[in-house]
């Protein structure tokens, strides 16, 4: 093991403090560890624990180790931390998005290396779906969720959740730098339209949500109503269909407004109509017949 040595200014980094190791990977679903499906930490055999116990940040919660895991073949790479050492030897269990992101398949060999990173302060993220930003405070939401992420890196694909709902969220920008340590940090966050959000569509719902009533400006009859009056004109137009002619002809305004009144009056008649005024007489000398009082 090599110490701390200064050469020409430059500090040597001691072996002690390098861990690279090659492992299988398998999504945790196979262990049934779906406890870390919220969040980008992995589970490593118990070999690698005495490797790591001799890093300078081993133990730290407020700094934990973190890794580069890189897919050998593909050579895509990302940011994780570790959750415990259960795995079996020469294995490595990522949560389902990370072994996605890495575009791995069961088995396939990955490149596990510890690294630092800085301090974040911006994230710019994009929800998958529209209906996480209809929740309460999306902003709380992630903020609550990012406490199992130690660190993100541009590209990653995070689960939050809420309720008894779990939403997939985009990471698409990352300041200072593409990769962050987000634990313990002031981060602002912004974000961008969700994947399935469609302008066309959330103007289309808006404009039925809108409703515009237009008065016919030759109807003299709507003027002179009040506001009561007109609500009620409104309401009986609903019902009243439209008028034909039986040769087939286009029916004019002023046969309308006969008809309309027609109606009106007819309406009046029986509104004004009161049972208790009228009464029938029986005489057994004379046929039935109707008195109004």
């Amino acid at each position: 093991m090599y110490k701390n040595q200064s050469q020409n200014g430059k500090k040597r980094i001691q072996i002690s403090h390098i861990f690279i190791e090659i492992y299988k990977a398998y999504p945790a679903s196979i262990m049934g560890r779906e406890d870390i499906e919220l969040s980008n930490n992995i589970i490593l055999p118990s070999s690698s624990l005495s490797k790591l116990s001799v890093m300078p940040n081993f133990g730290d919660s407020k700094n934990p180790i973190l890794f580069r895991i890189l897919n050998i073949e593909l050579n895509i790479s990302t940011h994780c931390g570790v959750v415990d050492f259960t795995a079996g030897e020469g294995s490595c269990y990522l949560p389902t998005n990370m072994f996605e992101r890495l575009c791995l398949s069961e088995g396939q060999t990955i490149n596990l290396r510890n690294v630092t990173l800085n301090q974040g302060n911006f994230i710019k993220i994009q929800p998958h779906k529209t209906e996480f930003t209809k929740n309460p405070n999306p902003k709380a939401i992630l903020e609550y969720n990012l406490r199992n992420y130690f660190c993100v890196t541009e590209g990653d694909t995070i689960s939050v959740k809420f309720g008894k709902t779990i939403y997939q969220i985009d990471i698409i920008q990352c300041k200072p730098y593409k990769a962050i340590k987000t634990l313990n940090g002031d981060i602002e966050v912004d974000f961008a339209p969700p994947k399935d959000y469609k302008e066309e569509e959330e103007q289309k719902i808006m404009n039925n949500k809108s409703y515009n009533i237009k008065f016919n400006s030759n109807d003299v009859s709507l003027k002179r109503m009040s506001e009561e009056e007109i609500k009620k004109q409104i309401v009986d137009k609903k019902f009243s269909g439209h008028f034909v002619r039986m040769d087939g002809k286009n029916v004019s305004n002023t046969q309308v407004e006969k008809i309309m009144k027609a109606k009106l009056d007819k309406k009046n008649n029986e509104e004004d109509y009161n049972p208790r005024n009228c009464r029938i007489i029986i005489n057994p000398r004379l046929p039935f017949r109707f008195v109004e009082l």
